[in-house]
């Protein structure tokens, strides 16, 4: 039987009885219920493929940044930088979580940072910088930048004297994260 509106439904007969109305109403919710809830599977498929597609952006992003400054780690051996010529520490790079060993703010508000991969490394990293927030010894920040070969740490620094004529690896920032 098709009907064609609701009132059809309600004064409908079946094998010349009039069937119920709630019986009626019953079976009609079920059936709605019914194909109403097959379309469930489709919906739920087309939001996680749309969720799957902002996520897959997401990591595109950031795979972008890291790829312009990748993780210092994966490209040079950090624990004797000495052994690479001055020539070869020139590329972009990102020292993760480095260790602030010292650090001097100037007149002109420009802050030079003594970094070091570990608390206990003597190996070192020299930046200058102007900073929008105040950093404390042995804080662990993030700087995205271009290594800019070996130098000496000298007295105009403005460091502690222990760390006066130690190697480092001249670097020039791009950005920074505390």
């Amino acid at each position: 039987m098709i009907f064609k509106n609701y009132n059809d439904f309600e004064n409908e007969t079946l094998w010349g009885v009039n069937i119920d109305m709630n019986r009626k109403k019953i079976a009609l919710l079920t059936s709605l219920t019914i194909f109403g809830g097959t379309n469930i599977p489709f919906n739920n498929l087309v939001n996680n493929q749309s969720n799957n597609i902002i996520k897959a952006a997401q990591r595109k992003k950031s795979s972008k940044i890291e790829s312009k400054y990748p993780d210092i780690m994966k490209k040079l051996d950090i624990t004797s930088m000495q052994q690479y010529d001055s020539n070869i520490l020139f590329m972009s790079i990102a020292l993760k979580n480095f260790y602030v060993k010292d650090f001097h703010t100037d007149n002109s508000g420009k802050t030079t940072i003594l970094l070091a991969p570990l608390i206990t490394s003597n190996q070192y990293f020299v930046t200058s910088v102007k900073l929008d927030h105040k950093i404390k010894k042995n804080q662990r920040i993030t700087i995205q930048g271009f290594l800019n070969g070996k130098t000496k740490i000298s007295k105009k620094q403005n460091f502690n004297d222990k760390y006066l004529d130690k190697n480092a690896v001249s670097v020039l920032v791009d950005h920074i994260s505390y």
